[in-house]
């Protein structure tokens, strides 16, 4: 039959596959509802002519394609055609028309020609063709007749080409030819054939430039900023017709439904589980690589899940506010100091995969979450000081600040946008700060985790339990100091942890309190209780005070690894000095050994190894008189030996190297004023 107990259940949840797989069903059903609850557009079946009953605004930023397009063909219209002035068309004409007249004098002065050989010649051979009615004029006519003709041609046109005809213009210049020959003072026929010429020979002398027309229209075009519709605008009343301009617009950010069924988009809620799903996965399998024990250990699970739902909630509460409005450093400082940097740091870098993808953020927002987290995990991963989370937040700000600086002057945005983008970014990292430091106290609590801000805020003479110790047993109090820096002196040594040494030597004699006189460094007067009851009380009282301190430390809501070190700091050693006073008044038969030892585990870490070498080490020299550097050194020697020996340090993962380095830090320490103890038996000297 299988036994439940408390503990029988802290262990399944630590380390229950089963727990572990609800864990991370619960973050992702978590994740899954908390963006589509805040990012997963309502579709709406409208059609153009209909009228909304609801007044839908802009999900997002978009690009309104349309009116973005109009503006640009505006743009491009208003760019007139390009024509370029073409030199070598009156020379040409000019050319053209010297030739024709000379011909025409060549064949009229032909005598050896009669008429139809004349005319057949110019039909011939002629540039310009005009008929035979009309060159039978001209051979008719007179020679200083068609001087004159050819004169007024040549006139008329460098008249016309001074300025600049295009194709368009080509109709009106004709007309101002013929009403030139129209009013000239003598009327003759031969005016009408020189308008005929004229007009046949008159050419554009400016050509459209097509290439340079649609370059300068692409200036244009490219010059029309994109027509951006900002998030939250109204871009359909209620109670307003639908316009063909709002379908289109519903349409680009995906709002409209084919059917009163087509309104919830599972598509969209199938890409959601996906991605969120990937994100979990690879953190899973990255955890799984980094550290077995934190896969295994569903506190680790459950505690960085939580932080990351509350840094993913703030931010997308605050993105109502704006984008800009970051708390997700916050998340990964909390789970820096508290788990590790490598996990903080990629836990970021999932978080913001999840804001960008899903959370409807733009790309510069999340590399500004991807780097002010990373930046804040590694500011405060190794802190003991609060101070570093607000430098952090600054640096955060700062950071922040810069992003968007550069974002702003790259896409050309208003300096007013800039400026209250990066006030936002700003406040982010301040109040990722405050969050960090406000939320920590909680977490440590709940998850009874142990970080060196913690350890810090133990180790302050004001702490209660310290405070009560200094008055009610003051011996005990000075005791722990100096063990507390014998102890943290052989930690950094051997590369333990030290602060933990020195809290945990601190507290480790707490239970004194409950009956402080009956330890010798708190007797004043030369009353000793322990005369006036038996050997065996005497170490039944010495031995309780570690179960008192225990249940004091649970009491006060002490770590419980600052509670094992105090559970552990005698292991199961002996009480040597009320056993060997038992043995010469009872004789060795009746003496039970076991009633005179500490029935505790025996020290499981380095930490709490340290604190019982440290804790006998200071008693033995306060028990003795004067002592000389020798007996220090012997004696420091002959303790950690005794308790190799008797198996007291099998448990934790000294070395032989540790312990002769932990031997030389106490040697090296260890002065000032020694109180008296008891001195024991050489044989077997132990402390209580």
């Amino acid at each position: 039959m299988i036994k439940f107990s408390v503990l029988n259940l802290k262990r399944l949840a630590k380390n229950s596959t089963t727990i572990r797989v609800l864990l991370i069903a619960g973050l992702f059903s978590a994740l899954f509802f908390l963006f589509v609850l805040n990012t997963a557009p309502q579709k709406y079946n409208l059609q153009v002519g209909d009228i909304s009953d609801v007044d839908i605004y802009a999900p997002s930023d978009i690009v309104d394609k349309s009116a973005t397009e109009l503006r640009r063909k505006q743009a491009e219209e208003s760019v007139q055609p390009i024509y370029n002035l073409d030199l070598t068309v009156q020379i040409d004409i000019e050319k053209k028309i010297g030739d024709f007249f000379t011909l025409l004098n060549s064949v009229k002065n032909n005598e050896e020609l009669d008429k139809a050989q004349k005319l057949g010649l110019l039909e011939r051979d002629s540039n310009i063709s005009l008929g035979n009615s009309i060159y039978n004029t001209l051979l008719d006519a007179s020679q200083k007749d068609l001087v004159t003709l050819e004169d007024n041609i040549k006139y008329i046109i460098n008249q016309m080409l001074s300025g600049r005809i295009t194709e368009q213009q080509l109709n009106d210049k004709r007309s101002d030819i013929r009403e030139f020959f129209m009013n000239l003072p003598k009327k003759s026929k031969l005016n009408e054939i020189g308008a005929d010429i004229a007009v046949m020979v008159l050419k554009p002398n400016m050509y459209y430039d097509e290439m340079g027309t649609q370059t300068r229209r692409q200036e244009e075009r490219d010059k029309v900023e994109d027509i951006v519709i900002r998030k939250g605008t109204l871009i359909v009343n209620k109670g307003q017709e639908v316009s063909y301009q709002q379908i289109q617009l519903l349409n680009a950010y995906g709002l409209l439904a084919e059917s009163d069924d087509d309104k919830f988009d599972f598509q969209f809620y199938i890409g959601y589980g996906t991605i969120i799903s990937l994100c979990l996965i690879i953190m899973g399998l990255y955890l799984r690589s980094l550290d077995r024990k934190l896969w295994d250990n569903n506190s680790t699970i459950l505690l960085v899940s939580l932080i990351t739902l509350m840094a993913l909630t703030i931010t997308m509460v605050l993105k109502n506010i704006s984008d800009y409005l970051i708390v997700l450093p916050a998340g990964a400082m909390l789970i820096s100091i508290l788990v590790g940097p490598r996990v903080a740091i990629m836990s970021n870098i999932m978080m913001s995969i999840l804001a960008g993808f899903l959370g409807g953020f733009d790309l510069p927002v999340v590399v500004i979450m991807l780097l002010t987290g990373i930046l804040g995990a590694g500011m405060v991963s190794k802190t003991h000081h609060r101070s570093t989370f607000i430098l952090a937040g600054l640096a955060v700000s700062l950071v922040s600040l810069l992003i968007i600086f550069s974002e702003g002057i790259l896409r050309r945005e208003d300096i007013y946008r800039i400026f209250y983008n990066g006030l936002y970014g700003a406040i982010g990292g301040t109040l990722s700060a405050v969050l960090t430091i406000g939320t920590l106290p909680f977490f440590e609590t709940v998850f009874d985790i142990i970080t060196p801000l913690k350890l810090l805020e133990l180790s302050n003479p004001n702490q209660p339990m310290l405070r009560r110790l200094l008055i009610e047993a003051p011996g005990t109090y000075y005791h722990s100091i100096l063990v507390g820096n014998l102890a943290e002196a052989a930690a950094e040594d051997i590369g333990a942890n030290p602060l933990l040494c020195r809290v945990g030597a601190y507290y480790h004699d707490i239970g004194k309190l409950k009956r402080p006189y009956f330890f010798k460094e708190n007797q004043i007067t030369k009353d000793n209780p322990h005369d006036k009851i038996t050997p065996n009380l005497s170490a039944l009282v010495i031995t309780s005070h570690v179960k008192d301190g225990v249940e004091i430390a649970r009491k006060n809501k002490l770590p419980s690894t600052v509670i094992r070190i105090i559970e552990e700091h005698h292991g199961n050693t002996l009480v040597a000095y009320f056993y060997h006073k038992a043995l010469n008044a009872e004789g060795t038969d009746s003496v039970d050994e076991s009633k005179f030892r500490y029935p505790f585990r025996k020290p499981q870490t380095a930490e709490a190894a340290i604190v019982m070498l440290a804790d006998s080490v200071e008693a033995y020299i306060r028990s003795l008189s004067e002592p000389t550097q020798d007996q220090v050194e012997q004696g420091v020697r002959k303790i950690i030996k005794d308790k190799l020996n008797n198996a007291q340090l099998d448990n934790c993962d000294l070395t032989l190297k540790d312990l002769e380095l932990v031997g030389q830090s106490f040697v090296k320490v260890l002065a000032g004023i020694f109180h008296e103890r008891i001195e024991y038996p050489e044989s077997d000297r132990d402390i209580q």
